[in-house]
Parts: C-alpha cells; sequence; structure tokens
C-alpha cells in the first residue's frame, strides 16, 4: 500500500525559511512510513537560489521532478511555488536514476536500465518518468527507447517546461540538482493498485476529415495522402500564418491502428519544404485529423476525467499540457482550480504543468502501452 503527503513553500530567496516550512508540513515522525520518494515541481527559480537543493538535502528520502509554469496540490496552487508530493510505504519500495542523454541516447539508455535492474531484487510496477525539453530530440522517441530497454513497463510523468517564452529553464530534477539534458526516472517496486487516464480533445472538436501519414521522420510529419503536410492542410483550409503560430492552435489527433485511444500532437515549427514539425512522433500509416480546443474544453474534460477517478485515500498526479495552460489565458488557473473543487478533502493530488505527457493507454485488449501527447492532462491515481 502506497500512502501520501504534500507541503508547498513560496519562500523563495531563504533556504533555510523554506526547509523549515517543508519539514512542519511534512511532519514526517508521523507521515513517513519505511520508503518513500519525493516528487517535486516548482517554478525554476527555487533552484537558482539555492531553495530546492536545501529542501532535498533536509529530506532522509530522494527527490525528483521538473520545473513547471504552475503547480499545485490541495492546499496551495500558483506559478511561483514549489510542491513535493511523498509518496511513502511499508511494502512497496522505491529507486531513482538519472541519465544524461544527447543524440546517442539510443546507445546510453538500454545499459544504464540494464546497471539499474541489476541492483534491484524486482523490476519496478510503475516508472515516474522525469524527461528533459531538448530542441534537437522528441520525448517520444526517448521514450520509446526506454519502453523497449524497461521491455514495457508503464510509465508515467512529463517533460520539464517553465515560464519562459524559449523555455530556456526548463529543467529536470534529481536530487536537488537541476538538469538540462537528464532524464530522471522513479521507479516504484511492489504490488499496489494504478489506474491511468487522459483528458484531451473531444471527439466532436475532431474534424470529420480524415487522412493518412503517408511519409514522416520521427516528429517531421513530411506527407500526408500522397502530399506535403503543408499542402494538404493548406487545401483543408488552414494557412501557414495559422500552423506558424505553434502550440495551443492546431492540435492534430493521430489514430493508431491498433485500436488504442488516440493521442494528440502540437504544430511547433514549419519548414521551408513544406513540412511541419510536431511535439511527437508522427507514425506512417496513422490517421491523422485536426483537432480544436478552446477553454470550455480544457475545464470540462479534466472535470470528467477527475469525476471518473476520484477515490479516496488515493493519491493522483495530473500533468497537464502548456497548450492547456496557455488556452486558458488569463483564467490559466482554472483547471488546476477545477482539479481541487472536485478532489475534495478525501483525495490527495499534485498538478503540474507540462511541456509533454507520458502516459500509458490501455489496447483494445486491455493492454496498457506507453504514449507520449501533447495537448492532454495525463492523470495516475495510485491505490
Amino acid at each position: 500500500m502506497i500512502k501520501s503527503f504534500t507541503a508547498n513553500t513560496r519562500e523563495i530567496d531563504d533556504p533555510k525559511a523554506a526547509v523549515s516550512e517543508i519539514l512542519e508540513a511534512l511532519d514526517m515522525e508521523k507521515n513517513l512510513l519505511k520508503n518513500s520518494l519525493g516528487i517535486i515541481s516548482c517554478f525554476s527559480e527555487f533552484g537558482e537560489t539555492g531553495v530546492l537543493k536545501a529542501i532535498c538535502d533536509a529530506l532522509p528520502f530522494e527527490c525528483i521532478g521538473t520545473t513547471t509554469c504552475l503547480c499545485a496540490t490541495g492546499t496551495e496552487m500558483d506559478q511561483m511555488l514549489l510542491t513535493i508530493m511523498v509518496l511513502t510505504s511499508d511494502d512497496c519500495e522505491f529507486c531513482t536514476t538519472m541519465i544524461q542523454i544527447d543524440d546517442n541516447y539510443e546507445s546510453v539508455i538500454p545499459p544504464k536500465m540494464d546497471e539499474l535492474f541489476q541492483k534491484l531484487s524486482k523490476k519496478p510496477s510503475l516508472f515516474m518518468g522525469y524527461f528533459p525539453l531538448m530542441n534537437n530530440l522528441g520525448g517520444d522517441l526517448v521514450l520509446a527507447v526506454l519502453d523497449k530497454a524497461t521491455e514495457g513497463i508503464p510509465i508515467y510523468g512529463t517533460l520539464a517546461v517553465d515560464h519562459n517564452m524559449d523555455y530556456s529553464t526548463a529543467l529536470t530534477i534529481y536530487r536537488g540538482e537541476l538538469c538540462k539534458d537528464a532524464l530522471v526516472l522513479g521507479g516504484i517496486i511492489g504490488e499496489f493498485e494504478m489506474h491511468f487516464d487522459i483528458a484531451s480533445i473531444r471527439e466532436d472538436k475532431i474534424k470529420r476529415q480524415k487522412a493518412i501519414i503517408t511519409e514522416s521522420k520521427g516528429n517531421i510529419l513530411i506527407g500526408i495522402n500522397g502530399k506535403t503536410a503543408l499542402d494538404y492542410l493548406e487545401e483543408i483550409g488552414l494557412s501557414r500564418d495559422d500552423l506558424s503560430i505553434g502550440v495551443g492552435v492546431v492540435p492534430l489527433a493521430i489514430s493508431h491502428e491498433d485500436g488504442t485511444k488516440p493521442v494528440t500532437r502540437g504544430v511547433f515549427a514549419t519548414t521551408p519544404e513544406g513540412y511541419v514539425v510536431a511535439g511527437g512522433g508522427m507514425p506512417v500509416g496513422a490517421t491523422i485529423s485536426l483537432g480544436h480546443i478552446n477553454e470550455d474544453d480544457v475545464i470540462s474534460t479534466t472535470a470528467d476525467v477527475m469525476k471518473k477517478i476520484v477515490k479516496k485515500d488515493s493519491v493522483i498526479f495530473s500533468y497537464s499540457c502548456i497548450g492547456r495552460y496557455l488556452v486558458l489565458k488569463l483564467n490559466e488557473t482554472a483547471e488546476a482550480r477545477k482539479i481541487f473543487e472536485i478532489a475534495g478533502e478525501e483525495v490527495n493530488y499534485l498538478f503540474s504543468c507540462s511541456g509533454g505527457e507520458i502516459c500509458p493507454l490501455y489496447d483494445t485488449d486491455g493492454k496498457l502501452k506507453n504514449h507520449f501527447h501533447n495537448y492532454t492532462n495525463v492523470f495516475c491515481r495510485l491505490g
């Protein structure tokens, strides 16, 4: 059984005061069980001032996570906030690892995972995954290699993001250190209940025109229905200006051949050749459709999922795409507030904005398969 408790601080300048506030809120003598792991979301400046490191050094368990532009628990919600969710258990164990990745990620990840598994008596039942936001490497490509290296162990988590337009301080967190190009994983070993769901674009907000991806390379969409991607998209009413605006404007819904629930991709850029740079993999043979999302969609889809998964004494993680955050505009905390409203006092949760979402989905045979998402709020319930 896994139990959880949370703490928050807005103290961004004084490490000593922040540590005192976190330790008092966690009340570890009362709450901590035999094994524990801390999951952190925070405004990037907490790392720059030394507050993040001071808090992690003061805790008797390892902490992992990412920076973000908005996070919340049942007691606090803000942009300039540090939140920590502590998972603790007498019968489950926790492990962590950090892998520096670059263009050689395909050769680096497998041996690092083998090294981790050799240290464990049993493989984890779930990995909490915290991925770096890298301009030259899509999160779905990293996920594909990691999925193979773990032989399909469920992986749930988020890509780092921040409050800057260029995401220059979007970083992962490992033992209190901020990491630019590091993949950070937290494994949960043992038997426990876990459930996954996603809030994404509603089916009635996806246009009926469906086409087939005929050529792609990773996250580069090259051809649709035998035409260059931009030529096809312009034919169905999108201008190059629409597409150049980027994330938050043109969601692309991708349906897989195995019947898995569709995933959504953001458009980040276009190329002179007429290609589209997407926020995730664009597999050849998959069906592609245009979607639309507005403020009401963001709030209502999250509310629908929360009402389904809320369960007394459980813990819920919610990582929501920054595209959804941008759609909310001046009402930027509305999605987090809806989760607070539905969770009530009986459910412990951590909400955080995401640069890309990692969440397993069930295929038509009921088997979990790891997937990478955009424009989505991904949920993981433990217990």
